[in-house]
């Protein structure tokens, strides 16, 4: 548990699976913490829904944790969006 785990490097085969594009990483990577994210959220209010009666402080800390998770969830979403609305901007002005 104490342990510290390093980093493994990719393969040489993932790394030429990447997008070319920084933006474009950036954004599969925002994708894909705003759906587990997403996936904690559902899993937390669950565990929330099941401990509230036997357990109502930690139903609560799971509601909590649950919450924060739909909010950090939000902030990925928004911020692939307005990478996204900055992407079609600079199109719109490069082709004008």
């Amino acid at each position: 548990m104490n342990e510290i785990r390093r980093p493994k490097a990719r393969s040489p085969e993932v790394a030429a699976s990447d997008p070319p594009d920084s933006l474009t990483r950036m954004n599969e990577m925002l994708i894909a913490q705003a759906l587990s994210l997403d996936a904690m959220f559902t899993e937390l209010v669950r565990h929330a829904a099941d401990n509230y009666t036997k357990w109502p402080t930690s139903a609560a800390r799971y509601a909590r944790l649950a919450l924060r998770a739909q909010s950090n969830c939000r902030a990925s979403v928004e911020t692939v969006a307005k990478a996204d609305r900055a992407k079609q901007r600079a199109r719109g002005r490069g082709t004008a």
